[in-house]
């Protein structure tokens, strides 16, 4: 667990490998829309995380039973979507989740959705954000079926 410069506890996914790139969540409570932009700059001051060269988010915000979203792709078309339909169908309420990715040269095709909700899910779990279904982080495979072959 994070905890510098942002007051809220912050849990991370373990870093998973994939044909040399790497993925990592880390998912917070987020008190506030506005309060995201902070967290945004705290991530960026981890050195580990400064030369991802993808950085995807949402979050999802309940206010008096209104739903405030928001998601980013961080050059990930799709990816910040697909973590907002996470965050809603975990029933998430006053968080943020971001994925970092550092992309290995190798195209993941569609294994990088599979691995972008690994992560994100692993993250969410560990803070016990969900409030709907229950998330297992352990359906979330660590290597590709393809990256699984090559070893054998």
């Amino acid at each position: 667990m994070l905890n510098a410069q942002w007051e809220y506890p912050i849990y991370s996914s373990e870093r998973v490998r994939d044909r040399k790139s790497v993925f990592l969540a880390h998912a917070s409570t987020l008190p506030t829309p506005s309060a995201l932009s902070s967290f945004l700059d705290h991530l960026d001051s981890l050195p580990d995380l400064k030369r991802a060269t993808h950085r995807m988010y949402a979050y999802r915000i309940v206010d008096n039973l209104n739903f405030a979203t928001r998601h980013n792709d961080g050059g990930e078309k799709g990816s910040g979507q697909r973590l907002s339909r996470l965050l809603e169908a975990s029933q998430c309420e006053d968080v943020v989740v971001v994925v970092s990715r550092w992309y290995g040269g190798i195209k993941l095709g569609p294994d990088r959705w599979r691995l972008i909700s690994g992560v994100a899910k692993e993250a969410l779990d560990k803070g016990n954000f969900a409030k709907g279904r229950v998330i297992d982080a352990s359906t979330s495979h660590r290597e590709s079926p393809k990256a699984r072959k090559k070893k054998k």
